[in-house]
């Protein structure tokens, strides 16, 4: 073998472990670049899946992706400056300044808020996707202490932007043991005292007017409030609702509200007096 073979021959070999090299990297590992050395059986936690290099994905928590397809989400609760401003909101809007709150986590939108896309209808009823656009990100609270001795608490969600209390329903404690805990008897009641209906409507409307900032949709003179009982004509419903639409809003074409597809304020309020539910989608629409 000539000497110029030769160099050609070394030079073969090392493309040749060069490519095979760089396909072990690219169909096996899957590393992203910079990360080529990371063994991905290492990575167990959110930081060291970023650390690594892979992407995160939009979505609250933030959650991202090892190329095995394994998925961390980011557990890490938000800045406490960033709690503290949306516990001051509920507080404020519940017109109790001492209310104990627990950050419980936080999603992309409220429960009962999303705006849909490429909706499909099958058997099981549908498919759809969420627009990043329309996400609307919440923090999610729930009060420590017992609504009238019921073993139930409230469960708040605030928007992150704007810190608006956007909804309020009663719900069991995220934490509840299997037993009823010793402070709470099961048997209290929203009901009662009974009061008359201007009585529930006055406690329903000093909510909204603690947040005039988020409830000025309900002065809108071209919108008049429904009052919806659980039992019309009843002397004393179990619920009384007041609810605002705008149902000449539009949602852009291809796009659907699930469940409502325009700005909506609704209020629901006990024969007793007690807030039993909130909703305020009136600023979460473009």
């Amino acid at each position: 073998m000539t000497k110029n073979a030769k160099i050609y021959a070394v030079i073969a070999v090392v493309a040749v472990l060069g490519a095979g090299y760089g396909v072990y990297h690219l169909l096996g590992n899957k590393a992203p670049r910079g990360a080529e050395t990371k063994d991905l059986a290492s990575i167990t936690n959110f930081d060291q899946c970023v650390e690594a290099g892979f992407a995160i994905m939009k979505s609250n928590p933030k959650q991202c992706m090892t190329s095995d397809g394994r998925i961390f989400v980011n557990e890490k609760p938000p800045a406490q400056s960033e709690l503290d401003k949306a516990e001051q909101a509920i507080r404020t809007f519940m017109g109790e300044p001492n209310l104990e709150l627990k950050y419980t986590g936080q999603n992309n939108h409220p429960s009962n808020f999303a705006i849909l896309s490429n909706v499909k209808q099958n058997d099981g009823g549908f498919t759809a996707d969420n627009p990043k656009e329309w996400d609307r990100p919440v923090y999610i609270f729930q009060q420590t202490s017992f609504i009238n001795d019921r073993c139930e608490v409230y469960q708040y969600q605030v928007t992150q932007k704007t810190n608006q209390v956007v909804e309020i329903g009663i719900v069991y404690p995220i934490e509840r043991s299997a037993t009823i805990p010793g402070n709470c008897t099961g048997n209290g009641s929203l009901d009662w005292p009974l009061m008359n209906k201007d009585q529930i409507e006055q406690a329903a409307f000093a909510y909204l007017g603690r947040d005039p900032e988020h409830t000025k949709f309900m002065m809108r003179s071209d919108i008049q409030p429904q009052y919806i009982p659980s039992k019309p004509g009843a002397d004393n419903p179990a619920a009384n609702e007041w609810r605002w639409e705008d149902t000449s809003y539009k949602l852009p074409e291809g796009l659907m509200g699930d469940p409502w597809p325009y700005p909506t304020m609704r209020i629901i309020m006990s024969a007793g007096g007690k807030l039993v539910y909130y909703l305020n989608t009136t600023e979460l629409f473009d």
